[in-house]
């Protein structure tokens, strides 16, 4: 079962959140994880999402009114190009906590290949830098004054973690994981009479759009890695000792475990994520026996 674009959203706010969470970290409700999804097949095809047709219209439709190309050449439809250029439409009001204490009433902020940048530009300083990947939820600002920054605690295999983040008012709110613990970005509109400003339109389309690459970024990740490595860099899981569990990817290469050992633990990983499904009810026996077969072909 691929990932669709509504996939993406909490069904309650609309903010962004990571597909192995069960929760909205933002307001509580509900979702359905895809962390056993993606140990039987890593692959949900979120990449795909980039050429969906509602992303690509949009992208334009956007793209065409803040770079006011009324006529002339073509206006593009790649999302990343379309994010950085409303990210970099105006000047924020950023605050980091958490992992990273930071502020500043004169931020842009920065699409990168990998991580999303925040800097002052006179004088150059660095405000955050969040890679894509390790990016859990991203709130923001709604059409009736509603403002983003509310903190549940992280729903992930039926385990709650309040976790000690404290709200954090903006209009776009990014929680992200890092070394030293998570941490969270705010943006907001910069106060003052001559300050440019935007609706809570901008930082919505911001968030979907900052969603999709998130997303499609975490699905590299956990391929490279494994669903459970990738799990437990974000926090979620215990850490993994590579010497014990070699893992799938990018760290059984590293930790000499061989490539058929590192497939052979993969396949065993997928077959038992698979048995969990069926137990759950969530596939048919038909299903259930493709996918299998398919697995088993792996060795």
């Amino acid at each position: 079962m691929r990932m669709d674009l509504d996939d993406l959203s909490c069904p309650s706010c609309g903010g962004y959140v990571h597909p192995f969470l069960g929760a909205c970290p933002a307001c509580g409700a509900s979702r359905r994880s895809r962390y056993a999804d993606a140990a039987v097949d890593p692959d949900l095809r979120i990449r795909s999402l980039f050429d969906e047709p509602r992303v690509t219209n949009h992208v334009r439709e956007v793209s065409l009114r803040y770079s006011l190309k009324r006529s002339g050449g073509p206006v593009s439809t790649e999302l990343r190009e379309g994010l950085a250029t409303i990210a970099d439409a105006l000047a924020y009001d950023a605050r980091v906590v958490g992992a990273q204490e930071a502020a500043s009433r004169q931020a842009h902020v920065e699409i990168g290949v990998e991580a999303l940048v925040v800097r002052e530009r006179n004088p150059n300083r660095e405000i955050a830098r969040v890679p894509f990947d390790t990016i859990l939820a991203i709130a923001h600002a709604t059409k009736d004054g509603g403002r983003a920054g509310a903190w549940s605690g992280l729903v992930f295999d039926g385990r709650r973690d309040p976790a000690p983040l404290p709200p954090l008012d903006g209009d776009l709110v990014v929680t992200f994981a890092s070394p030293a613990g998570l941490g969270r970005l705010a943006l907001a509109n910069r106060r003052g009479i001559l300050a440019s400003r935007a609706g809570p339109d901008h930082y919505a389309t911001m968030g979907r759009w900052l969603g999709i690459l998130a997303a499609a970024d975490a699905e590299a990740r956990w391929t490279a890695v494994g669903v459970r490595r990738h799990a437990a860099e974000l926090g979620l899981a215990p850490p993994i000792d590579a010497a014990a569990d070699p893992g799938t990817g990018d760290a059984a290469r590293t930790a000499g475990g061989g490539g058929a050992a590192a497939e052979a633990g993969a396949v065993r990983a997928a077959l038992e994520a698979l048995e969990g499904l069926r137990t759950a009810g969530l596939v048919t026996d038909g299903e259930y026996a493709a996918k299998r077969r398919e697995i088993l072909a792996r060795l």
